[in-house]
């Protein structure tokens, strides 16, 4: 196994500047979580000796891991609360932060929004972000307008809420933040074997990570439904709109032909964008009943660049498949593993 040189360190950024650094306690390291089904997807904990001079209701929190000299940054992070701890010899403060979802969950419509049929998706999306002050956004285009007026929020809905709903209705996936703090605007995928993130071996490591001996796996079937419809109708909509997706695959499961009968999964949907973006949404309902049927955890050696969803590979007697990424969390400390949780993206 190739040597690891490994170091942490916590930077505190203002204007996107480094400003200072935070330093904790040897055995008392920060941690940093993800978890893909949050509103806000990140989150950094620990305790630290703050430097005078840093304000921690404005300026940012950045942790980073350098592995054999390679810097890689592992959030953007916002304080939402911090409580100093104090005894003879040292003054720490707790630091609960967030990532720039945050500010878009803090921030909150003062009027009843109104919304112009035939304006894009992604404009309305992307005004309401720079609003809040998310600057840096990588959004993969599309042609999707609204196709209605729309007001639909109530005064005080967070500018993440309709954010993320409008994604939604054009099969996007919520709005994500990674390492650096730019901001992800991109449809929804199943993960595949064409596209690999990471990739993980219990005994081939020339190219792949190596993964824990510990580990779990746990499957859910009772009552998972087959067939889903997803139903559209507002009154400008000339008719409503119906889309029906069924899981008939016969290496399924859960499918109506391993199971002998249609378990049916209903709702309604206020807007969409298109026949073929409800479509879409249903087509998605089914494949994530296919990935939510096993859940697995389990631990390798802490690694950056790991975001949200990422398709991760696994090669390992128990575990071996591909699977999307749900949540992780890293301690920022030498020696410690990092858990991973993930649940299957193709059918066994």
């Amino acid at each position: 196994m190739t040597r690891r040189d490994v170091n942490y360190r916590v930077n505190v950024l203002r204007g996107g500047a480094e400003l200072a650094r935070l330093e904790w306690e040897s055995g008392d390291a920060p941690n940093v979580y993800a978890d893909r089904d949050s509103e806000i997807k990140m989150s950094f904990s620990g305790r630290f000796r703050v430097p005078d001079g840093v304000n921690l209701l404005t300026d940012e929190i950045q942790p980073v891991m350098i592995a054999n000299g390679a810097e890689t940054p592992l959030g953007v992070f916002l304080t939402a609360t911090h409580s100093q701890v104090a005894d003879r010899y040292r003054v720490l403060t707790q630091i609960e932060a967030y990532d720039r979802c945050w500010r878009l969950q803090n921030m909150r419509t003062e009027n009843i929004l109104h919304l112009a049929a035939g304006t894009a998706y992604l404009t309305v999306v992307q005004q309401l972000m720079t609003a809040a002050g998310i600057k840096l956004i990588l959004a993969t285009p599309s042609d999707a307008v609204l196709a209605s007026d729309r007001e639909d929020w109530d005064i005080g809905t967070t500018y993440l809420t309709i954010i993320n709903q409008l994604l939604g209705e054009i099969n996007y996936s919520d709005v994500w933040f990674d390492g650096r703090g730019l901001a992800h605007l991109s449809p929804y995928k199943t993960p595949s074997a064409d596209r690999i993130d990471h990739a993980y071996s219990a005994s081939d490591l020339r190219g792949a990570e190596p993964i824990s001996p510990d580990r779990s796996d746990e499957a859910d079937y009772f009552n998972a439904p087959n067939v889903f419809v997803r139903i559209c109708s507002n009154p400008d909509l000339d008719a409503d709109m119906v889309a029906t997706s069924v899981n008939d695959s016969p290496t399924s499961s859960i499918s109506t032909f391993r199971r002998g009968m249609r378990i049916v999964d209903v709702q309604q949907l206020d807007n969409i964008a298109s026949q073929d973006e409800l479509q879409a949404a249903a087509d998605r309902a089914r494949n994530e009943s296919m990935l939510s049927a096993r859940t697995i955890s389990f631990s390798t050696l802490n690694e950056p660049g790991h975001g949200i969803g990422d398709t991760i590979s696994i090669d390992d007697p128990l575990l071996s498949g591909i699977y999307e990424e749900t949540g992780w969390t890293l301690s920022m400390a030498t020696g410690q593993l990092m858990q991973h949780m993930a649940k299957r993206t193709v059918i066994a």
